[in-house]
């Protein structure tokens, strides 16, 4: 009777509605995976992510709420609730459930890739490098989690867990996370991710954007000598610095606030690397340590301050996903919990860029939020301030708006169809206004009309 209530929940959910829409590339995606059909006696791999989803879009914070919220989702079944709170619970500490969701996003990254737009298209001398920010956050206890003492053999962390998270700064969403309950360092908490063959850091040529908890200069020398990758972070008072060499600066918009750029040596490295001083509109100066010499010392302030988009994801989760508290006590509950919050961004994105659709219609309240900020008086010297030349490369949002979000929350059960998302969606449509002429514009201009 159970398969029958929930089967009728489904069939409501995601008979062309919005919520169908929402979840078309997740099909998609689990026809790449193997056994992913096969999962599941009564809960399927399809709809444990729906309902993962579904408690995420909607800022359910406790099992019970969302098991009570199902109750009343199918007017045919209101007598008994459609899934009990045990398979719903005991699905989600799977740990085939995990492998399945590891092996989901790297497909909806694939579809991600080819469907959205390239953020850092226009930012020069980058190329087609992956370039990915990490930032670790917390998250609080579950409830009934129960925490360790160190004679029992752990040391918990006591600020909650821990999410090392990986964020594409190219597409702007997070695509793989690590997760450890223990009060770790973040350096090790990196070097421990490193360890797996999927790691997104074994990628070659990669760019990371990094904070100064990340500067390990004998994990990022290795890096680079092996496979290319490299690094931008901000300069560490206490870091040694053994010897300096200035570098010419180029002419060039791109340079505009940069004050010096240097080679240097570090006394905890082998390697040559780099201290770029820029001075942003608002007076603060700051300097940048990279190991990377082929960029202009104006892009490397550019891209660093494009970490502020990884920030604003972990906004998303934590203020309109339900992703502030733990939703169970194991490990791997806490794992598949963030990877579902990683497929439910991810969805997000395709569908606003369907409904939306290219790259010049954009959420306009939330790019007047974003000027704001850059505009502001007053801020903290934290390497986020945009240079003129880059505003029109970057005009999109790094967070997705609370009307979008309610949207989703409150019309999910709609019909799915064009006029809905017309009134919906459509009435945020705006062209991104041209700023002052520069090299670096007329190039962006000549990719979109190409385009």
């Amino acid at each position: 009777m159970i398969l029958d209530r929930l089967k009728s929940l489904m069939n409501r959910l995601t008979d062309k509605t919005v919520f169908a829409d929402l979840l078309a590339p997740v099909g998609r995606a689990l026809s790449q995976v193997r056994d992913a059909e096969s999962l599941g006696r009564v809960l399927s791999m399809p709809d444990f992510i729906a309902l993962g989803v579904l408690r995420h879009i909607q800022g359910m914070e406790t099992l019970r709420e969302q098991v009570q919220s199902l109750l009343h989702l199918d007017p045919a079944q209101l007598v008994r609730v459609p899934l009990a709170r045990s398979t719903w619970s005991d699905a989600l500490s799977a740990s085939s459930r995990l492998a399945m969701l590891k092996a989901t996003i790297p497909a909806l990254m694939r579809e991600a890739d080819a469907v959205l737009p390239d953020r850092l298209a226009g930012v020069p001398g980058l190329g087609n490098r992956p370039v990915r920010a990490i930032d670790g956050t917390y998250q609080h206890e579950s409830v009934h989690y129960r925490r360790r003492t160190p004679s029992e053999g752990g040391k918990d962390n006591p600020k909650g867990h821990a999410l090392l998270s990986f964020f594409n700064l190219r597409l702007g969403v997070a695509e793989d996370v690590h997760v450890d309950t223990r009060s770790r360092a973040e350096t090790k908490l990196l070097r421990d991710y490193d360890q797996g063959e999927q790691a997104l850091t074994r990628e070659k040529k990669g760019l990371w954007l990094v904070d100064r908890a990340f500067i390990d200069a004998g994990f990022w020398d290795a890096k680079k000598r092996r496979l290319g990758v490299t690094m931008i972070t901000r300069m560490k008072s206490n870091l040694r610095v053994d010897s300096t060499e200035g570098l010419p600066v180029a002419d060039d918009p791109v340079n505009e606030g940069v004050v010096r750029d240097l080679r240097v040596t570090l006394s905890s490295s082998r390697e040559l690397w780099r201290i770029v001083t820029f001075r942003t509109r608002r007076g603060w100066t700051i300097e940048f340590l990279t190991n990377d010499f082929d960029l202009q010392p104006g892009v490397v302030a550019f891209l660093f301050s494009r970490r502020w988009d990884e920030e604003k994801c972990f906004d998303t989760w934590k203020n309109d996903f339900s992703q502030s508290k733990a939703w169970g006590k194991s490990l791997t509950a806490i794992d598949n919990q963030v990877r579902l919050a990683i497929i439910t961004g991810i969805l997000v994105a395709l569908m606003l860029h369907q409904t939306l659709g290219t790259d010049d219609c954009v959420d306009e309240k939330a790019l007047r939020k974003q000027d704001k900020r850059q505009r502001a008086a007053l801020a903290d010297s934290d390497g986020t301030d945009r240079p003129d030349w880059a505003a029109p490369i970057y005009r999109y949002t790094s967070k997705v708006s609370r009307q979008v979000l309610r949207f989703f929350k409150l019309c999910f059960l709609k019909p799915a169809s064009p006029a809905l998302y017309q009134r919906e969606l459509r009435r945020k449509r705006s062209v991104p206004p041209a700023n002052s002429s520069t090299i670096v514009e007329c190039a962006f201009r000549q990719r979109q009309r190409a385009e």
